[in-house]
């Protein structure tokens, strides 16, 4: 069951059209069928396959119903505490949700999630960033915003998560992408950890007090500036979760894939598709 749930996530989520994911669960029950012969087929696969940690200590099967009650008891305190926009629990949203928290539990987990405005793609990742403990962080795009503002948020965020151990979800609208110098930077952020010549001169001074402050709190003695900016990179690598947003379009994809590689290969794609 877990194979078969890994294969699911892997295969089925990055895939656009039903007679796709439907093709994705005839052939995994079909390997499963051919390598695991004696498993009784339709409890073994039976759908849908739900891991999570959320209603015990271990990371196992759950069920749908009890994880509905749950999430729901949760989503009355994340209304009170953060957001008020009441989400509709069905079988969709469990999924997404569960799929959300499996990436941002990983280091380096970060998410493209690609659906229709309205489906949920920001609200959803608010409530799992909260769950986990996570701070979110969006960016305040107005017509004046440059790409001047944008490294200024950038450095706020980096330093937060690199140097104070903080844990970020960084929450980036395809429509806040201003200017192609924003993608530019997000790409090198998510292939590297970091952003070259974003820290400089004086900036680049505060950034090694900070992070020595912050390795000797984990009792690191970290002396030259080269040391210091790999622990930099390594926190960030840990704190940091960048989910990008965007609408399908017919076109967009392959430019973005062209112009943005670590969009698509740094990034767990899932796709929202319609609701049921």
């Amino acid at each position: 069951r877990i194979w078969a749930h890994e294969a699911l996530r892997l295969f089925q989520d990055r895939l656009v059209y039903d007679e796709e994911r439907r093709w994705t669960d005839e052939n995994i029950n079909a390997v499963a069928m051919q390598y695991f012969p004696s498993t009784e087929r339709d409890v073994a696969l039976k759908r849908p396959i739900l891991f999570s940690n959320w209603l015990s200590k271990d990371y196992k099967p759950v069920d749908q119903e009890e994880l509905r009650d749950f999430t729901k008891a949760r989503l009355k305190v994340f209304y009170e505490e953060e957001l008020d926009v009441p989400l509709v629990l069905f079988n969709e949203v469990l999924d997404h949700v569960l799929r959300i928290d499996r990436i941002f539990r990983q280091p380096q987990g970060h998410l493209l999630l690609i659906g229709v405005s309205g489906a949920g793609k920001t609200t959803l990742s608010r409530f799992v960033a909260w769950m986990n403990g996570l701070h979110v962080f969006q960016v305040k795009v107005h017509n004046k915003y440059t790409a001047e503002d944008f490294d200024e948020d950038l450095r706020n965020v980096l330093r937060r998560s690199g140097t104070r151990g903080e844990k970020i979800c960084f929450i980036m609208d395809e429509s806040n992408v201003m200017d192609s110098s924003f993608l530019e930077r997000m790409n090198t952020l998510l292939a590297n950890g970091e952003v070259p010549g974003l820290f400089e001169g004086d900036e680049y001074t505060t950034l090694m007090t900070q992070c020595k402050e912050g390795s000797q709190r984990e009792g690191l003695m970290l002396d030259s500036g080269e040391e210091l900016y790999k622990w930099f990179t390594q926190q960030i690598m840990l704190n940091l979760h960048v989910v990008f947003t965007m609408n399908p379009s017919s076109e967009g994809l392959k430019d973005r894939a062209a112009t943005s590689p670590a969009l698509f290969n740094r990034c767990v794609l899932n796709w929202f598709g319609d609701w049921s």
